[in-house]
């Protein structure tokens, strides 16, 4: 029904861009007192702005028009609707208790936003049942204390000779010996005020890292820290062979008391402070004294627990992404990039002929609907990402201040310079990037198999079968692919990939040169990393006054770790805006590419700002138990940083920043009606000027009025954050899953809210590449970091070192396999037993590009999309494109139009015309009104 009405709309189509439309021609006067602008306009333009359930009655509308032989535009009329805008505020809004696939209208992304906090918030809930018997183990020891002698660098080593007899500094008790016996023979002459069989047991002085080793053996044998002047040794009775005789005469008398020696020289490890028991901490068992073989092995099942769920998350990922899209075709189910063409490829024939003959494996006649070129326009790029700079900041500026003079008098002057572009020799270079456009989507994907297969990536080679496997399984090395032909000789090598949808690619971007594409990146990439270490110094810098602070008043407790948690906290904040700044200076093909590298800054920036710092400043394991020390920190580190970040954006900052630029509207109104009230064409050209001037603070107004929108890649990150941090402390603290899961939680919750509640509409829907991307990243990053983790954190406390080593083995060899070698797809693959994504495509679309084209809105053709060739006269490059007939357009024509192009991209930059992006390609127009009079520009959150 969308092809039908669609053909029949496309004439009557509105215009795409949304303009300002001024007061119904009705002969207002200056002098009348008609409001035409009020504050109650602006404070309803706050709610129209709010995420609304438009797809379903959009589509519903659609079909009544088709089945009534009304156009689109007279069906909403005859609705009652005037124009998009007034529909979509009858529409109503999702119910706060939705599920994610309710509001798919969004795109995809959103919806596997959600139920990636889901599988997060999953993974914490499976590790706390499986740590609940390591934490009954904890909760039966107490051995805290025994960490007051342990050597670090001793953690990791079983040290044989450490309970070695070496005696005291008098030099008694060297060797093994009942040293205590001769001092205690009976009741009346015993020199210890406390007695026990240990009087009849054999032992000697050994150095202080020997073990107490008190699992397992009766109390009495316990070895007991001694002081011996200002240093201590070990009371060890491990390091000796016991007389069984003589013990039996200690248990028939008086010295039967199964205790521990308790004598006035025992260092008791009280000049340090301890957290408590019920942390339920390895710390219980004390160093080198563990050894139930539980506590490694279910750490173990953890991490294979992991890799199934990654693999069933992104197995569903996918298959929802299908139900999403199911019904709907989008331009790039029939589009590929190619790269590696010469600058001089500038004719589209010859691009059409090469892919027509080498395309698709076994075929020389495959129908090639379009090429659109990338063009090099190296002049234009600095000057567009200037003028996108300044609009910004006037955005953020009062109009009617000098700053916001200065920066329209630049604005005017770039803009100048570009559309003076056109009367200059204009050299036209192709950027060596094209979209190929096929006619069906099956050519398409038989492109890639060829040209995007692993021998082709690697080698430039096609993939060939082997006979007796399954069909298409490419395994083997096949013929080398053609070669783009330069001068007549086949030299350029090419690589295709999957192109981005229309709006989706930088095109003044896609000629950087590699270099400076790398360079821009290592700049980028090495403020991030100053930024993090700066981070690292002040925190730092942060626990020694903390430790001095508790070396002065005494125990700090949690409390000493809270203003190091807010920090971080507030610098994680900071370093999000950074990689969002940088990001957007880089080069990048496509806007996705773009949130990659800023969610990969934000992940890894807070991940190791995060739980980095932390182990940073407290490395060593009698550290990590202390009183303030690592277990205190993670737990008010990552609370604070789980539970804060999903609370702030309920604040909307932004929004109550513009409240300075709110307040300062009544005074403004009536100004802005004595100038609407003039009339839409005022024959005075000071008058024009002045309604010009009022429309745009009418913009600047609706801009204070419009809530923030909801930074998916922001979001992503401070999940990845909250995720990775509390994974990776589980093994020292398990109950931080539990703060995982509440962060998360909160995430989840306040995120929906704020979207279906608060949010302007997002200016595009959101696809599901993001998801897929941090499935990947959890993917690289779980399974070999718990398995690190817990190697690091479990093995100071068991005297068997092998006994975590060997399940460490095990996990990091399972998590290399899983992590590194093979691909999810592959594993996909093989937990569904089902053919990978392009195969899985469900063809209930159409397959057709002659008839899909119907369905999209102009920008999303590829061919309307690119800055130059949409500014090309309709009969030279038609909307709509026909079998048989040619569409290739010359350098000629495009050198031609190269003036106009310019001053649009100007215009572009510095406006940006203001749609709502419904799922499958349509972009509808957005008109929207305030007060009678319907101001251009960009639309809030892009909803009209």
């Amino acid at each position: 029904s969308s092809y039908l009405l669609a053909q029949r709309d496309h004439k009557d189509r509105p215009s795409q861009t949304a303009k300002l439309l001024l007061p119904d021609e009705t002969g207002l006067a200056m002098g009348e007192a008609k409001q035409l602008v009020t504050k109650e306009n602006f404070t309803q333009w706050t709610k129209d702005c709010g995420v609304k359930c438009i797809q379903k009655q959009y589509d519903e509308m659609a079909i009544a028009a088709v089945k009534n032989g009304r156009s689109l535009q007279e069906e909403m009329q005859t609705r009652g609707h005037k124009d998009f805008h007034q529909f979509s505020k009858s529409c109503p809004k999702f119910r706060l208790g939705s599920w994610p696939i309710e509001f798919a209208e969004l795109g995809s992304g959103y919806v596997l936003y959600f139920q990636f906090l889901a599988f997060l918030m999953f993974i914490f809930l499976i590790h706390a049942g499986l740590q609940v018997p390591c934490m009954v183990v904890y909760a039966g020891s107490s051995n805290l204390v025994d960490w007051s002698w342990h050597e670090w660098t001793k953690a990791y080593s079983t040290d044989p000779s450490a309970c070695d007899c070496v005696g005291n500094s008098a030099g008694y008790a060297a060797t093994c010996g009942t040293w205590d016996y001769d001092l205690c023979r009976n009741e009346t002459d015993c020199t210890f005020n406390e007695t026990g069989k240990w009087i009849c047991q054999s032992w000697c002085y050994a150095g202080k890292y020997c073990p107490k080793t008190d699992t397992g053996v009766s109390a009495s044998m316990v070895n007991v820290h001694i002081h011996d002047g200002s240093s201590v040794l070990v009371k060890s009775y491990s390091s000796c062979t016991q007389d069984e005789t003589l013990i039996a005469e200690c248990e028939a008398d008086f010295r039967s008391t199964n205790t521990a020696y308790s004598g006035s020289d025992v260092d008791t490890g009280k000049d340090r402070v301890w957290i408590g028991q019920y942390w339920l901490s390895p710390g219980n068992l004390g160093p080198d004294e563990a050894t139930n073989v539980i506590i490694p092995t279910m750490y173990t099942v953890c991490v294979i627990s992991m890799c199934v769920l990654i693999l069933m998350a992104y197995s569903s990922q996918v298959l929802t992404d299908y139900k999403v899209d199911a019904g709907t075709t989008s331009p790039n189910d029939f589009a590929i990039m190619v790269k590696g063409l010469p600058s001089t490829a500038t004719d589209e024939e010859s691009i059409m002929e090469f892919f027509k003959e080498h395309a698709v494996k076994g075929k020389t006649d495959t129908e090639i609907v379009k090429v659109v070129i990338g063009w090099d326009i190296d002049e234009w790029r600095e000057n567009i990402a200037r003028l996108k700079d300044l609009k910004k900041r006037l955005d953020a500026t009062d109009r009617t201040a000098p700053e916001a003079q200065e920066i329209q008098k630049e604005m005017v002057q770039i803009t100048s310079a570009l559309k003076s572009a056109g009367t200059k020799d204009a050299k036209l270079r192709s950027s060596g990037v094209v979209v190929v456009v096929f006619r069906y989507q099956s050519d398409m994907r038989a492109c890639l198999k060829k040209w995007d297969s692993f021998w082709a990536n690697w080698f430039n080679c096609a993939s060939s079968d082997i006979s007796f496997l399954w069909k298409d399984n490419g395994i083997c090395k096949g013929e080398a692919l053609p070669r783009f032909p330069i001068g007549g000789r086949p030299i350029a090598k090419l690589s295709a990939a999957r192109a981005a949808n229309p709006g989706d690619i930088h095109w003044a971007e896609l000629a950087v040169p590699q270099g400076e594409r790398i360079k821009r990146l290592a700049i980028t990439n090495g403020v991030m990393f100053l930024l993090v270490a700066a981070c690292f110094g002040a925190v730092y810098g942060l626990r020694i006054a903390a430790m001095a602070v508790k070396e002065s008043a005494g125990s700090g407790g949690v409390w000493l770790s809270l203003l190091p948690a807010f920090v971080v906290a507030i610098v994680n904040g900071l370093l999000m805006a950074a990689a969002r700044m940088l990001g957007d200076k880089e080069f990048h093909d496509t806007l996705t590419e773009q949130e990659f590298s800023q969610a990969a800054k934000m992940s890894v920036g807070m991940v190791v700002n995060t739980a980095g710092v932390l182990y940073f400043i407290y490395a060593t394991p009698s550290e990590w138990y202390q009183d303030g020390g690592l277990v205190n920190g993670a737990f008010t580190m990552l609370l604070i940083n789980a539970i804060v970040p999903p609370i702030v954006p309920y604040l909307d900052l932004g929004y109550k920043i513009r409240g300075t630029m709110r307040g300062k509207l009544e005074a403004r109104l009536p100004y802005f009606n004595e100038v609407l009230g003039r009339g839409p064409n005022p024959k005075d050209p000071e008058q024009m000027k002045e309604l010009k001037a009022v429309k745009a603070e009418i913009e600047a107004f609706k801009r204070a009025y419009a809530p923030g929108t909801m930074n998916p890649t922001r979001r992503y990150a401070s999940a990845i954050k909250t995720f990775v941090c509390c994974l990776l402390y589980q093994p020292v603290f398990p109950l931080i899953s539990l703060v995982g899961l509440a962060g998360l939680g909160a995430q989840y919750w306040m995120d929906k809210y704020l979207l279906l509640g608060w949010y302007s509409r997002p200016r595009r829907p959101l696809n599901a590449d993001i998801a897929n991307f941090f499935v990947r990243f959890v993917k690289l990053v779980g399974p070999i970091g718990l398995s690190v983790s817990f190697f690091v954190f479990l093995t100071p406390s068991f005297a068997d070192k092998n006994a975590v080593l060997g399940q460490f083995i095990i996990c990091i060899v399972t998590s290399a396999i899983f992590s590194l070698v093979f691909p999810l797809s592959v594993w996909m693959r093989c937990w569904l037993s089902m053919p990978c994504r392009e195969d899985f495509k469900v063809q209930e679309h159409e397959d057709d590009y002659y008839q899909a084209q119907y369905m999209w809105s102009k920008e999303m053709k590829y061919h309307k999309d690119q800055f130059i060739y949409k500014n090309l006269p309709e009969d030279k490059n038609p909307e709509f494109l026909k079998p048989g007939e040619s569409t290739a357009v010359s350098a000629t024509d495009m050198k031609a139009t190269f003036g106009v192009s310019a001053g649009a991209v100007a215009d572009d930059a510095a406006d940006g015309p203001a749609k709502i992006a419904l799922k499958g390609g349509r972009v509808v127009p957005s008109e929207p009104t305030i007060g009678g009079a319907v101001a251009g520009g960009a639309a809030p959150g892009g909803v009209g």
